[in-house]
């Protein structure tokens, strides 16, 4: 049984799927956050790098993105192999789209090989040729080949997802033809002037349309009452799917806030009693994979093997959840036996086929760590929910102003209805002023005043001052105020 929730309401917009119950999969936007995988702009050539065969495009970011000559349909459908300077020049204006997100360090990777996502399928204009997903077998992967070729124009491409293949050719047309609408919907005029952004990503229904089918789903539940009826809408006919406008603090929600707060912990306790380290660096993330208390009732070996297969199938699910990417090596017991490698490597391999981001299994080394590369599409979890520590200058990591003012929401729902008339926050001034864009709102729902008042804190925190009478409190805050400053 498959439920999505879906988190519209929040600072940080929330996707995730639970399996039978468990946690499946996680995706978080921040709101207002520029330069998001999948966006496009109209871009103006700054420089061309005749040695590197790339190009520095300004597509009105921070920082300028950056372009390899593989990354032109031009050169990527010509039969010649010409410099970088014959297809771009300084000045010209370009399409493109953002594959890699930016960094602090750097600016976004760019392609002008662009690609509108469907459930069923991916658009590509500039595509040229028909792709068919590998887990489609050899007879449909024929029919749904030749059925792109015929309906594709010329320059045109598509790749067929898996769950092409269960569709009628129909609904597979409609999609086609909405994805081609919307990009020539998009196309500048020849006087648009650059650089200037055309498509923002991370609109939450598109991502959760191009995502699955929504008909995949046995219930949906969303805190946005419009965001839910458009999904009502959207639904195929005679479909099962049910849609629930599910209020913020309901529990199923709550639920998922315990889940993401696990994610941010290093330790992951396995059922057997043993556990896995998450630790992330610079260059890459490690997990380390320790036997803790499973001793097992097997051979010394066979207590390995089940512990590392255990270890595996955890690693993997953390691996997709924290959105972990670049180099991972996953550091399991030692296996003496290349057998039970082999084993593992199985394990793996069909846990990351389930992955919707390119992951890529090495293999093990000579001191058994697996080497594991995953595409960076956006930042992992950690990045997101956090921030660097003010304290420790950097060297760890607190939780951002958005996070903490979520939790101070959470626990001021928990008055709802209380025979007080009023609650006294003393918060960080960063979670104030996040708190504050919404208080009033809270108030209608709460039924009680809040006062805020801002505190000279480390880090961003908050805490319950008073609860009691609105005159009582009026009262006590120019007084606490005073005793402060003394």
């Amino acid at each position: 049984m498959k439920t999505l929730l879906i988190q519209a309401n929040l600072p940080e917009k929330r996707i995730a799927l639970f399996e039978n119950g468990k946690l499946a999969d996680l995706k978080i936007v921040k709101s207002g956050q520029k330069g998001k995988a999948g966006s496009i702009f109209l871009g103006k050539v700054e420089k061309v790098v005749k040695g590197m065969q790339a190009a520095f495009i300004d597509i009105g970011l921070e920082r300028n993105g950056f372009i390899r000559i593989e990354d032109l349909p031009d050169y990527r459908l010509s039969d010649q192999q010409k410099p970088i300077s014959s297809y771009l020049h300084e000045g010209q204006k370009l399409l493109v789209q953002i594959k890699k997100e930016g960094d602090e360090w750097k600016g976004p990777a760019l392609t002008a090989n662009i690609e509108f996502p469907g459930s069923s399928l991916i658009y590509m204009p500039y595509g040229g040729k028909v792709t068919v997903s590998r887990k489609i077998n050899e007879t449909g992967a024929v029919k749904l080949k030749e059925w792109g070729s015929e309906i594709l124009d010329n320059g045109e491409g598509v790749l067929l997802r898996t769950a092409a293949a269960s569709l009628p050719a129909d609904e597979l047309k409609e999609e086609l033809y909405r994805l081609r609408r919307e990009f020539k919907e998009l196309l500048p005029s020849p006087s648009s002037k650059a650089p200037a952004p055309l498509k923002e990503a991370g609109d939450l229904l598109e991502t959760i349309l191009t995502e699955r089918s929504i008909s995949a789903y046995s219930d949906i539940h969303c805190d946005d009452v419009y965001l839910a009826e458009n999904l009502r809408e959207r639904l195929p006919d005679e479909c099962e799917t049910n849609v629930h406008h599910s209020k913020e603090g309901a529990e199923i929600f709550e639920t998922l806030d315990a889940e993401i707060h696990k994610l941010q912990k290093k330790a992951v306790w396995l059922k057997n009693g043993a556990y896995l380290l998450i630790e992330k660096t610079e260059a890459l993330h490690v997990i380390d994979v320790n036997s803790g208390k499973f001793t097992g009732k097997d051979s010394q070996r066979q207590t390995i093997l089940d512990t590392n297969k255990e270890a595996a199938l955890e690693a993997a699910r953390q691996i997709r959840l924290r959105n972990l990417n670049g180099i991972i090596l996953i550091d399991f017991i030692d296996m003496k036996d290349t057998s039970d490698q082999a084993r593992i490597l199985q394990v793996m391999q069909k846990q990351v086929e389930r992955d919707r981001i390119q992951t890529r299994i090495i293999g093990f080394t000579e001191l058994n760590l697996l080497q594991i590369t995953r595409k960076k599409t956006s930042e992992d979890l950690d990045t997101l929910l956090t921030e660097p520590c003010r304290v420790c200058n950097g060297k760890g990591r607190v939780d951002s102003a958005e996070t903490v003012a979520l939790r101070l929401e959470r626990e001021l729902r928990q008055y709802r209805y209380m025979e007080d008339e009023a609650i006294w926050v003393h918060a960080e001034q960063g979670v104030m002023a996040i708190l504050d864009r919404s208080v009033r709102d809270l108030e209608k729902e709460l039924h009680f005043r809040i006062f805020i008042t801002a505190g000279d804190w480390e880090k961003p925190g908050y805490e319950l001052r008073h609860i009691g009478d609105e005159k009582d409190i009026r009262e006590r805050i120019p007084q606490q105020e005073k005793n402060i400053d003394k």
